[in-house]
């Protein structure tokens, strides 16, 4: 596996990855599941015939990318996705290898959210495949519950693809701007707190008044409308609202200008 050098294509597309499949195991399990960069020696996929799922990319970017399971690691994905209890016996048949490609499905759809605005529309089509063809990049993950052993997860990106990504920006920092950044390297660690918005009403004062317990009050979205994520009284990004492991969560769709506030005498429904 090589060397994922931050600022890369690489690093980015890697990220974006680990962040959608966490996302969306974590929604379509139940529980809470983060992805890694597991160990570079590829040992963990000694098994004669691996499990491989294609993903061809298309729109603003052109490319394949493939996933590759162990299959005793997918039959206990889709035993955990059916609620069924763990049974290293089971039998993973075509029923079961579709289940795990419609949540290979989810995370293509939250990778593509994301990529979106910085290559515009794409179309991401998943299927299962032998083996990957032709010349790419391997890149092994670890898929992790709580309270669980790793799942080894090898990610596999072609040269085409890679190559069509974004490149990031280079410019030259002077000693000043050094000096800035390694000011604002002591504010990363601040914790701030955000609010979820669900909705707002502009009430007046009597109607807040005539509240009690069992009044409703009707917000001004609909429920397919995504809602709002508020640092303070700043509207910083919108998504869909999920369940993480019994807590309201937000699957972020679209970040936006951190300029944009919106009127703090609004009465919002947020957790």
């Amino acid at each position: 596996m090589p060397a994922i050098t931050p600022g890369t294509p690489l690093q980015l597309l890697v990220d974006l990855f680990r962040t959608s499949m966490g996302q969306a195991f974590s929604q379509a399990l139940g529980s809470s599941w983060s992805v890694e960069i597991g160990p570079d020696d590829g040992s963990a996929f000694g098994e004669t015939t691996p499990l491989w799922f294609g993903l061809k990319v298309s729109g603003g970017l052109q490319g394949n990318a493939a996933i590759q399971f162990r299959t005793a690691d997918a039959l206990l994905l889709t035993q955990k996705m059916a609620k069924e209890a763990p049974d290293a016996a089971g039998n993973f048949d075509a029923a079961r290898k579709q289940a795990l490609e419609g949540l290979l499905r989810q995370v293509a759809e939250a990778a593509a959210t994301t990529l979106k605005t910085q290559v515009g529309d794409l179309g991401i089509e998943i299927a299962s495949i032998e083996s990957p063809a032709g010349t790419g990049v391997p890149v092994n993950l670890s898929a992790t519950e709580a309270s669980a052993a790793a799942l080894p997860v090898q990610l596999w990106v072609s040269a085409e693809l890679l190559a069509g990504l974004p490149q990031p920006e280079q410019s030259t920092v002077d000693n000043a701007s050094s000096a800035g950044a390694n000011n604002m390297d002591l504010l990363l660690g601040v914790d701030l707190s955000l609010t979820l918005r669900f909705g707002q009403r502009t009430l007046t004062l009597r109607e807040i008044l005539d509240l009690s317990s069992g009044s409703v009050i009707e917000l001004d979205r609909r429920v397919q409308e995504p809602a709002d994520l508020l640092l303070g009284d700043k509207l910083i990004a919108r998504g869909e609202v999920v369940i993480v492991d019994g807590n309201y969560g937000l699957r972020v769709t679209e970040v936006c200008d951190p300029n944009h506030s919106t009127s703090a005498a609004m009465l919002t429904a947020a957790r």
